[in-house]
């Protein structure tokens, strides 16, 4: 097993971009559908039951971390387990305000208002229940974890898919021709709200080996992090994005020494906009199940790395195919993996045929 000591040598250099090392390997178990991974939230999945954060009693959810914790351990991998507030859970919505409804498999949001100008900013955090059970969930995971694991931020959704959600997606985006100014304004007091609730989250964990990680892709830094996604910029032209979302995307990763941006292919349209944002660090690429190969994100992966940014590439399933592509076709050097896998002995068999390849040979790229 890769040891404590050598991953954090090699997380810092997958950051400092240094030459010979292999991608950093970063497993997850389990499918995509996040909300079944906990069986805590097995009962609120019933179709069209709505969410309390009454509901969500924290304890019951810890044996599911301890389940997960000691997967992680048993797949000799780079990363080390984190644990964030369930990210099944869409927190951001909810402490605007918005509808949660169990749907089967997973969880949906319902709308709640009308037009963007009734989107008002977190003016009383402490009364506001979702915001306070999601520091509860932070505060008691970080006494469980004993020092073992990280606890940091799950999937908090961007400033246009909380906007989506709490007024409706096609709302919205008629909203963006009709009230572009109000639309504007909602978008930078959900950028605000979220920076504030990572700033109360920070008060209520610990820092992990001397460095923070980032949530969900379990990627260790030597400083402080934090990282978004906009799913809902794919309506947006790339024009659209420059004029709504690059300022909001500047202010969410500000003051942050590390930082990072989900991308899903169908909002590829608005990489070079991305790449344009100073103080991002990483770009995660994700690998849709329905999605483009990895062959066919390569154009993207070197875009991302040309630009000065480090590559993450996942969250999905990989074959040993999608490897020979990387090893390839891509720099060795400030990319990682970040694999799906049905089972730790699938990890473990991938992870070998990663190892098997010579990562500090020099590859001529076509």
């Amino acid at each position: 097993m890769v040891s404590a000591e050598e991953k954090l040598r090699r997380h810092r250099a997958f950051w400092a971009g240094e030459t010979g090392n292999k991608p950093l390997v970063i497993v997850r178990i389990g499918d995509l559908f996040l909300s079944r991974r906990f069986e805590a939230m097995l009962p609120l999945l019933e179709r069209g039951h709505e969410i309390t954060p009454e509901q969500i009693v924290v304890e019951d959810f810890l044996t599911d971390y301890e389940r997960m914790f000691l997967e992680a351990e048993a797949v000799n991998q780079d990363g080390f387990f984190a644990a964030e507030p369930c990210t099944g859970l869409p927190w951001m919505e909810a402490i605007f305000g918005a509808r949660i409804v169990g749907e089967t498999v997973s969880v949906i949001t319902r709308p709640v208002i009308g037009e963007p100008g009734d989107i008002k900013g977190i003016e009383d955090k402490e009364r506001n229940q979702w915001y306070q059970k999601y520091l509860e969930f932070s505060e008691k995971l970080t006494s469980f974890a004993k020092g073992r694991f990280p606890v940091c931020q799950p999937i908090l959704r961007g400033v246009t898919d909380t906007v989506g959600a709490l007024m409706g997606q096609s709302e919205m985006a008629y909203a963006l021709m009709d009230e572009p100014e109000k639309v504007k304004a909602a978008f930078f007091r959900v950028a605000e709200a979220l920076r504030m609730l990572i700033r109360d989250q920070y008060k209520v964990t610990t820092s992990f080996l001397g460095g923070r990680s980032i949530g969900f892709y379990h990627i260790w830094a030597p400083g402080r992090v934090i990282w978004y996604q906009e799913d809902l910029a794919s309506l947006m032209s790339p024009a659209h994005y420059q004029e709504y979302l690059y300022q909001t995307s500047c202010r969410i990763v500000e003051d942050y020494e590390y930082s990072l941006v989900h991308l899903h292919p169908a909002s590829f349209l608005h990489l070079d906009g991305i790449l344009q944002v100073a103080n991002l660090k990483a770009v995660q690429l994700n690998k849709d199940l329905t999605g483009p190969s990895v062959e066919e994100m390569l154009p993207q992966c070197r875009a991302v790395l040309e630009g000065g940014k480090n590559l993450v590439l996942g969250m999905g399933p990989f074959t040993k195919g999608d490897i020979d592509a990387i090893y390839e076709e891509l720099p060795h050097e400030r990319t990682a993996l970040n694999i799906l896998a049905d089972s730790v002995e699938e990890a473990n068999e991938l992870i070998e045929y990663i190892d098997s390849k010579d990562w500090e040979c020099e590859i001529l790229h076509k």
